[in-house]
């Protein structure tokens, strides 16, 4: 019996002659979007035709539900679990999606239908996946398999179907992989016949005294990719052996996506992650502002991956925007985040390269605040009391 769904989720809702949001031409759903389900750029006026999209398809969800095969693959998955007794009364259900035009109206139209319908919990994650780099793929979809390991640590294995059904078919081939490496069993389901196939998990593990030996090689390819020529043999024989983990392209090595994946987990951050040293300041406003803990965190990240790629802009050291500052009393870089609509995140911060930590000292989620104290030194004159350690 699961309590816990985690699928990847894709566009096969607008797709196919039979389903009845199809935007196939003829279809009663056709006309409405004319963009690219793929476009990861959404504007205002694909914002309102995929507005408009929803508005329609929602008020048509009761009709669409008398024919359940013929709604979408993630909708046919939960049906037929439903009907095999599989699932308990109340279930979890967590949807990974790329950013795309498609995702935007798929994703929200079965949330729905899962929490109205089945009164479910359901759980949104977005990836970015780009498919015109081969740079920026490997570090996305390792991001995407780090937010597929959190997503599945929600249930246990013995309690969570794993189904990674919609997407590019990369994240299908490499969702497994990390399914198995995590223990948990995989679930797909034949959609002519509508029979489950549950997949046990392989055994797979990486020696931990492999990872001690070899650590700094790992980390810096983690970093990014570096020339093969500049490592000793004894390192080019490592990659070339552990194929798994790495990828060799043009003469340069790095971490591939699961190698990636492999070296976020917390087991290995004394020894290939940055460590993130909080202020009891910084701790203090993440603890009142849960709600915001993903954004925080990942901005966070962020940071450490532009100043790993060698950003030196305003951004980054945003204290050169204050000429009101005593320059020999600064102690701190300031750096000029995101803002998600709700909170603006700005730190200050110092990054100790040789140990690979990122010193947190005092964090603000208002601007206007940030700006009134900065130009006082506060954050920034003085050192804060630190709290504790993190990986992120």
């Amino acid at each position: 019996m699961y309590n816990t769904v985690v699928m990847t989720c894709g566009i096969s809702l607008l797709m196919g002659n039979h389903n009845y949001f199809s935007i196939k031409k003829g279809s009663r759903m056709d006309g409405i979007i004319s963009a690219s389900l793929q476009s990861r750029e959404i504007t205002s006026d694909i914002k309102k035709k995929i507005d408009q999209f929803l508005d329609k398809g929602r008020k048509e969800i009761e009709e669409a539900l008398k024919n359940p095969h013929a709604i979408s693959a993630e909708y046919s998955m939960i049906h037929t679990l439903m009907k095999n007794n599989k699932l308990s009364e109340k279930m979890k259900i967590i949807l990974i999606a790329t950013n795309t035009v498609g995702s935007n109206i798929c994703v929200p139209l079965l949330k729905d239908i899962f929490e109205k319908q089945l009164d479910a919990d359901v759980k949104v994650l977005f990836t970015d996946i780009n498919v015109s780099s081969s740079k920026l793929i490997r570090e996305q979809l390792g991001n995407y398999l780090h937010i597929l390991g959190q997503a599945l640590s929600e249930g246990d294995p013995s309690s969570t179907c794993f189904a990674p059904i919609g997407g590019y078919k990369v994240m299908t081939s490499l969702g497994y992989i990390v399914g198995s490496f995590l223990h948990y069993p995989t679930s797909y389901l034949h959609e002519e016949q509508q029979i489950l196939i549950e997949i046990p998990p392989m055994p797979l593990d990486i020696d931990d005294d492999f990872v001690q030996k070899n650590s700094d090689l790992l980390r810096k390819c983690k970093q990014d990719y570096i020339d093969l020529d500049e490592l000793n043999y004894n390192e080019k024989d490592i990659v070339r052996k552990y194929n798994a983990i790495f990828s060799i392209e043009d003469g340069l090595v790095a971490l591939n996506p699961f190698g990636l994946f492999l070296f976020e987990r917390s087991k290995y951050n004394h020894l290939i992650n940055t460590n993130y040293i909080y202020s009891e300041q910084v701790e203090r406003i993440m603890k009142q502002n849960n709600h915001q803990s993903i954004f925080i965190k990942q901005q966070m990240r962020e940071l450490v991956k532009k100043l790993k790629e060698g950003v030196e802009n305003d951004e980054v050291k945003h204290e050169k925007n204050f000429k009101i500052l005593d320059r020999s009393k600064v102690l701190f870089n300031l750096y000029k985040g995101a803002s998600n609509g709700q909170t603006a995140f700005r730190l200050a911060y110092k990054y100790d390269w040789a140990k690979d930590e990122l010193i947190a000292n005092y964090l603000w989620l208002n601007h206007d605040k940030y700006e009134r104290e900065v130009s006082n030194g506060v954050g920034i004159y003085k050192e804060e009391s630190i709290s504790a350690v993190h990986s992120l």
